[in-house]
């Protein structure tokens, strides 16, 4: 008898824009806490209005403008690239962190674009094994290669 498991994931819009409400919801919802999350969440959570700046754009990284305080604001770089872990497999194991590009438009709205060709799925595949292979160890069920 052979069984197959589907794992149940939410479903993020990677290498699509989104508002910034969206995104940081999305980012909360559907990722686990990390460092970076938690500098993205800053980022987005402090927006002004339309201040994603195009101008110093170097490719990799972008300016834009956050409320510091009650009446000021300061241009910061958005980091680039940026360590995640969304959920995109069992939850019972530990979700695969894996590259992104963070990129930002007016709107302001954001996008994350998955910059690890696919290697997450290696570790995904590698971590759901091991965690297999302690859950039915001493039963006869025998995991196929």
């Amino acid at each position: 008898m052979l069984a197959v498991a589907t794992a149940i994931v939410p479903e993020f819009k990677f290498n699509s824009y989104m508002d910034i409400e969206s995104f940081n919801i999305a980012l909360q919802s559907q990722f686990v806490k990390t460092d970076d999350r938690d500098i993205l969440l800053k980022v987005v959570g402090n927006l002004k209005e339309d201040n994603v700046r195009s101008t110093g754009d170097d490719g990799i990284s972008q300016a834009v403008t956050i409320k510091s305080g009650i009446a000021t604001a300061e241009n910061i770089k958005v980091p680039n690239p940026v360590i995640l872990a969304p959920y995109r497999t069992f939850v019972e194991v530990e979700q695969p962190e894996s590259k992104f590009i963070f990129r930002m438009q007016s709107g302001p709205c954001g996008a994350i674009f998955e910059g690890d060709g696919g290697l997450w799925r290696v570790e995904a595949i590698k971590t759901i094994a091991k965690y297999l292979e302690e859950q039915l160890k001493g039963t006869r069920v025998q995991l196929l290669a």
